[in-house]
């Protein structure tokens, strides 16, 4: 995940100076922490995972570390008023692929813009894998 350690938000306006209200500072893990969470809402994503995870997701299980899983397959870029998220998934098979990532996208920008008052400018999505009842397609 690409992050910077923070970003501010400026939540003021002409009526209010802003020494008297202070500044929001959103952590970048908080951005991608609601984008992952708001992505995996949508129905026809299977899951959210870089390509060739799953040897990692082992590995993971393996030491009983999943602190990470609402960021994986998540990276952001957050300035001062804007977000830019790169998201990468499996889809179900049987739905489309491209409604899908519409779906995500608009999701994922509602949801970063409405729980951290910054504007998304832009949401990725790299389908990497299909999912196929209980079994993956792509290597």
């Amino acid at each position: 995940m690409r992050t910077s350690v923070a970003s501010t938000v400026d939540h003021s306006d002409d009526r209010t100076d802003r020494r008297d209200r202070g500044r929001t500072v959103v952590a970048d893990a908080v951005v991608a922490t609601v984008a992952g969470i708001a992505a995996r809402e949508v129905p026809g994503l299977h899951a959210l995972e870089p390509a060739g995870s799953r040897a990692l997701d082992v590995l993971r299980s393996a030491v009983g570390v999943d602190g990470a899983r609402h960021t994986q397959g998540v990276s952001v870029e957050v300035d001062d008023r804007t977000a830019v998220v790169s998201l990468d998934l499996v889809a179900d098979y049987g739905i489309s692929i491209a409604d899908v990532a519409a779906d995500v996208r608009r999701n994922v920008s509602s949801a970063v813009t409405a729980l951290t008052g910054l504007t998304c400018s832009r949401v990725d999505v790299v389908v990497h894998d299909v999912q196929v009842g209980g079994h993956r397609t792509a290597a």
